[in-house]
């Protein structure tokens, strides 16, 4: 993204300084990567006490910088529930920027491809996949362009409307894949997943049941929450 800044700056040569603030940027960024030293992550994904099996939760988001998915582990144990990073994926959003509804879907589009190879890569399968976006369009808009239809019938070919569902952005840790994270922050929610997973389903994020009103161009269009998910 800091790189993507310097080629938008139009007025600069290859061999020019940058201006004071990209300078801070970057110095920043380097004193952020020396930081990375000292980050560490479990290589075994299966916890020694685990006492069943487990289930793969993979969140998704967008900004107007980045977006991408993160993928979690809930596992069974004696003394509670244990959650596992398993891997993440982030891009760039595009120089000529697309609108958020198509960068949220671009999200969704890569959650479900690490739901894919989480679950096709594992010996011992999850037994259950659930799949987490904050984007009420995404879940429930039906007015995407053809442009975008090759991947949206990637993802209603490998997952059922059933696996997705809505998280807040408050909750969302694809939120910091998005948005970036501090090097002290990441031991936190990044790693350990939203805390709400180890609580009891019922305490989950309520997912919406009215109807909502969806943005997806310049048109407000109202559809009904059915289950009809990723259904554009």
């Amino acid at each position: 993204m800091a790189m993507q800044d310097v080629w938008r700056c139009k007025s600069l040569d290859w061999d020019d300084p940058l201006p004071e603030e990209m300078c801070e940027l970057w110095q920043r960024l380097f004193t952020e990567m020396r930081g990375l030293e000292h980050v560490k992550f479990n290589r075994c994904l299966k916890p020694c006490e685990s006492v069943g099996s487990s289930k793969l939760h993979v969140f998704a988001d967008a900004s107007m910088g980045a977006y991408g998915a993160v993928a979690y582990l809930l596992w069974p144990t004696v003394s509670g529930i244990e959650v596992q990073l398993v891997l993440a994926k982030a891009r760039v959003a595009p120089l000529h920027q697309k609108n958020i509804p198509r960068l949220e879907l671009m999200a969704a589009w890569i959650a479900s491809r690490l739901a894919n190879t989480t679950c096709d890569e594992f010996k011992g399968k999850p037994s259950e996949v659930n799949l987490w976006s904050d984007s009420h369009i995404v879940l429930h808009s039906k007015s995407f362009k053809a442009s975008v239809g090759v991947r949206v019938a990637e993802i209603q070919s490998a997952w059922d409307p059933s696996h997705w569902k809505y998280v807040p952005t408050s909750l969302n840790p694809a939120d910091d894949l998005s948005r970036g994270i501090s090097v002290e922050d990441m031991n936190g929610r990044w790693v350990h997943g939203p805390s709400f997973l180890k609580l009891p389903v019922e305490q989950w994020p309520k997912q919406p049941t009215d109807d909502v009103v969806v943005d997806d161009s310049l048109e407000k269009r109202k559809y009904k929450l059915v289950a009809s998910c990723i259904s554009v």
